[in-house]
């Protein structure tokens, strides 16, 4: 072996170095995301109008943003067990940011097929169990007004899609960048210093 490769341990990749460990991974946790908001979306359409602003809908947004932040640091964890076990941080960064764009494209498709194929009146279900749960919080009435005429508004399909991926891919990309990077510092081997 030529010594030059010996002392190169830390190697540029190429994207689709990383596409493995980012397809494997994003695909993963975009499937536990998207089971776990159809949970809490029957658990939202079942539930009986309480009038509380934490309802199971709400509460499942900010469920699922933890349980896929941690998908950058499992990403790095398979990248460094599968392609290489050094790792750069900003290489770590940018597989973190696209496990999450990953992520977000398909629990998007995996969404709008439930609702294509399998119950195409779930999101209507869903905004009229938040419709009643508005009516029957403690407040004035044009309060509530507002409140129905946004959620009506956020319903619409197409809206909703692009929505989704201008305000996902940035969010949970970037929530896992931070804990790739965590990963690349608990999981890479760190270069050998040569004097």
């Amino acid at each position: 072996m030529d010594q030059s490769e010996v002392s190169q341990p830390n190697e540029s990749f190429s994207i689709s170095d990383y596409m493995p460990s980012v397809g494997i991974v994003g695909a993963i946790f975009s499937l536990i995301s998207f089971v776990a908001g159809l949970f809490f979306g029957y658990q939202q359409i079942n539930a009986e109008p309480t009038g509380s602003f934490f309802s199971p809908f709400m509460i499942s947004s900010g469920v699922i943003c933890l349980i896929t932040s941690v998908a950058g640091l499992v990403a790095v964890w398979y990248f460094t067990r599968e392609v290489s076990p050094q790792l750069k941080l900003g290489q770590g960064a940018v597989i973190g940011f696209l496990t999450g764009a990953v992520i977000v494209v398909i629990s998007i498709v995996l969404s709008e097929l439930w609702v294509m194929l399998i119950d195409p009146d779930y999101n209507e279900k869903i905004l009229e169990s938040m419709i009643a749960n508005i009516e029957a919080m403690d407040m004035p009435q044009s309060s509530k007004d507002d409140m129905i005429d946004a959620m009506a508004e956020s319903i619409d399909s197409q809206q909703t899609i692009l929505r989704q991926i201008f305000w996902g891919v940035p969010i949970t990309g970037l929530l896992n960048l931070l804990t790739a990077m965590i990963g690349v510092k608990l999981f890479a081997e760190k270069e050998e210093e040569t004097f």
